[in-house]
């Protein structure tokens, strides 16, 4: 059957757009110019050690991520985490737990009386953000210096890569700036939430997989309706009366396809050259957006070598403590399986814009800077019997400046070629969770475009779990 959709790119938004399309009936193809699918996503089992490269778990509220997984047949391969764990943020040098409930939070050591009393006045804080306000002027304008130093500077830094001082606010922190306008106040928007979930079937967990988060893409590939094609590089596309004409490699060999509709999932700047000869703005505007290098450092320990107790999930920094590493997870501790009988599997994420020249150092160098920072937190004895290292020199996009004001230019931009989406990272958020979600969205597009050319008549509903 000829394909009705190409996808240029294979990562976790490529195959969800796809996944998506094929519930509804429609062909799909996916150009991957990599030798497998997944993009950043991949696990590896080395030395009885399951390790992740990027994604290392699946955090999720939204009802269509639910639905996906059951769809594949993964319900029964899911492990949730262990909601009893701490979370623990480096302050003063030391690992200090996070209060996740509003008594603890005021009698934590984490953050001062004046703090405290900073944000029991959240919700009299009247409205006041600016277009383009950053994370920074956000947390400090509603929750004080010290809360933005201590917890969010770390969150911002440690798990989206970025500069709080430039991230815009409304793009890394959706949720809390959507209950400010809705709300008045993050304090009373959170209670009002937390009331009306309490009457709904879906709430928010965390889980990765029993083989890791690749069982997800494995799955994903297996999809009837879907064909994947690796080794596949597009060099040129261009727009033709009835949709786009793609020419390109695959293998090696000369390849060239017309599609009714395509779907972008490259990086920025791959998109941005694919685009140079059809629109120059939208290609400019791609362009222009910027890539934190990152990393993760994973460590095999003996257990009986680490001190201080494994109750927690990891922990995150805030820049004033001047460590190396930009957070770090338990995977152990998170998920069974994840290391041999007596030991510990420690991953450590490095670079982001905090540490952005850390990827050049060599493995021993690398390894052992986030080892020399780890003893003093956790109290490790001895070496490191496991590492695994993994770089990503264009990581994670970033949300800097005015980017939703961009986003809006490439929508505009997007009017005047109907036949063509953009699905990547750069739009929508950068976690798993949110990739799935826009790809159904991108679904969602396509398929109203592909009925309105009449290029499908009636799609069909295919969203029965598989057993």
């Amino acid at each position: 059957m000829k394909s009705q959709v190409l996808i240029i790119g294979g990562g976790i938004s490529g195959l969800s757009t796809a996944w998506w399309l094929a519930q509804r009936g429609i062909s799909v193809e996916i150009w991957e110019s990599g030798s497998r699918p997944g993009g950043k996503i991949r696990s590896h089992s080395e030395a009885g050690y399951l390790t992740e490269d990027a994604a290392a778990l699946l955090v999720n509220f939204r009802p269509q991520v639910d639905q996906m997984i059951s769809c594949l047949g993964l319900d029964e391969h899911r492990q949730q985490r262990n909601e009893g764990l701490n979370r623990y943020i480096v302050h003063h040098d030391r690992l200090t737990p996070v209060p996740m409930l509003l008594p603890a939070l005021l009698t934590s050591s984490l953050w001062s009386l004046p703090a405290k009393l900073r944000l029991m006045a959240e919700p009299f804080v009247p409205k006041g953000a600016h277009t383009g306000e950053t994370v920074s002027e956000f947390i400090r304008r509603r929750l004080g210096q010290e809360v933005l130093d201590t917890a969010m500077d770390a969150f911002v830094s440690g798990t989206l890569a970025s500069d709080p001082d430039l991230a815009e606010a409304q793009s890394v922190l959706p949720r809390l700036t959507t209950l400010e306008q809705r709300y008045g106040s993050l304090t009373m928007g959170m209670f009002i939430n937390k009331a009306i979930k309490r009457r709904r079937a879906n709430n928010a967990d965390t889980f990765s997989f029993d083989n890791g988060m690749e069982q997800l893409i494995q799955a994903l590939v297996q999809t009837p309706g879907i064909r994947l094609r690796t080794s596949a590089k597009a060099l040129r596309i261009q727009q033709v009366k009835r949709g786009w004409r793609v020419q390109g490699k695959i293998g090696g060999l000369p390849a060239d396809l017309q599609v009714p509709q395509l779907i972008l999932s490259t990086p920025a700047d791959i998109s941005s050259q694919l685009l140079e000869e059809t629109d120059t703005t939208l290609s400019g505007l791609l362009a222009d957006i910027e890539y934190a290098p990152v990393g993760v450092v994973h460590l095999g320990l003996n257990s009986n070598h680490i001190q201080h107790k494994l109750d927690g999930t990891g922990f995150l920094v805030a820049k004033h403590n001047s460590l190396p590493v930009n957070g770090n997870l338990w995977m152990s501790s998170l998920f069974p399986h994840r290391a041999p009988p007596g030991k510990t599997l420690l991953s450590s994420y490095i670079g982001g814009m905090r540490h952005p020249d850390q990827l050049q150092q060599d493995d021993e160098t690398l390894a052992g800077a986030v080892l020399d920072s780890l003893r003093p937190l956790m109290k490790i004895e001895g070496d490191a019997d496991f590492i695994s290292i993994r770089r990503h020199p264009r990581g994670l996009p970033l949300y800097h400046g005015q980017y939703r004001a961009r986003l809006a230019q490439i929508a505009t931009c997007l009017q005047t070629l109907p036949c063509l989406q953009l699905n990547a990272n750069y739009i929508g958020g950068v976690s798993v969770r949110e990739r799935i979600y826009q790809g159904k969205c991108t679904a969602q597009a396509v398929t109203g475009n592909l009925k309105q050319s009449n290029s499908i008549s009636h799609p069909q509903q295919i969203l029965t779990p598989s057993h």
